[in-house]
């Protein structure tokens, strides 16, 4: 019953529901209010906003830092007192995704008061989501986890594997590293231009409302490794992502 419905009911609407014109009226409110209150972005020493948002509506991905888009607030340093807050008192959790460890119950409190909150809501960053999708984007979810090792010889399985998320034709996500992240800590990885609109948005394309996987290998036969982006940084490295654009990530080798 459950694959009947999926297929003959959910994934046909879902296909309508992604279609440009009715996507655009199902956001029809946010898209006027945006139209009447336009984000503000700041360019240098006040953020670098205009810059993010250029990025992201040329390649579906940008990079930034919290020096650049929160300059002398401290917000790494809390976050980072927050997390290790929290993992001292998290629960192991038996999850789908056993390369990771949640340091928050799968739906949070949305308490207006903590940094996650805080950061999901700043003004600062909803001007550069607001201005990536063309409307007064609507808040969906925050969460905190950290990445596990799983050595060499593990295989890559599930987000570990090049996918497309489903939630929405159009989507921005934030992510920020509080350790320092390289080639071996499971850093995120984005095909640039693989988001809608860009160059490669056709390749292997959503299947809402479940994520798509393309089969292993196939990716590499098309997109050339100098056209695939590691977003290795530092601590406090801040990344925005259409994750409806092919990605990976979490994949830690070693720490």
């Amino acid at each position: 019953m459950k694959n009947f419905v999926g297929k003959y009911i959910l994934r046909p609407y879902f296909k309508i529901r992604m279609r440009t014109a009715v996507w655009r009226y199902i956001n029809k409110n946010g898209i006027a209010l945006f139209k009447k209150h336009p984000a503000e972005l700041n360019d240098p020493p006040a953020g670098g906003q205009k810059r993010i948002a250029g990025d992201l509506a040329k390649n579906g991905v940008a990079i930034s830092h919290v020096d650049e888009l929160f300059p002398n607030e401290g917000i790494l340093q809390e976050l980072q007192r927050t997390a290790a807050g929290l993992e001292a008192i998290a629960d192991t959790k038996t999850t789908s995704k056993p390369f990771l460890k949640y340091l928050l119950e799968t739906s949070p409190l949305l308490d207006t008061a903590t940094i996650l909150a805080r950061l999901a809501l700043d003004p600062r960053v909803l001007a550069v989501v607001n201005a990536y999708n063309g409307m007064f984007s609507k808040f969906y979810y925050f969460t905190l986890n950290k990445t596990l090792p799983v050595g060499h010889d593990t295989p890559a399985e599930q987000s570990q594997r090049w996918h497309r998320d489903p939630e929405d034709k159009k989507m921005a996500k934030m992510f920020i590293y509080l350790t320092d992240v390289d080639e071996n800590t499971g850093p995120f990885i984005y095909i640039p231009q693989s988001h809608s609109g860009g160059k490669w948005n056709t390749l292997f394309p959503q299947r809402p409302p479940v994520g798509y996987y393309p089969p292993d290998g196939e990716i590499e036969k098309v997109i050339p490794p100098e056209a695939i982006k590691k977003c290795v940084g530092r601590a406090g490295t801040i990344i925005f992502a259409d994750t409806a654009g092919l990605h990976k990530g979490g994949y830690a080798i070693s720490k």
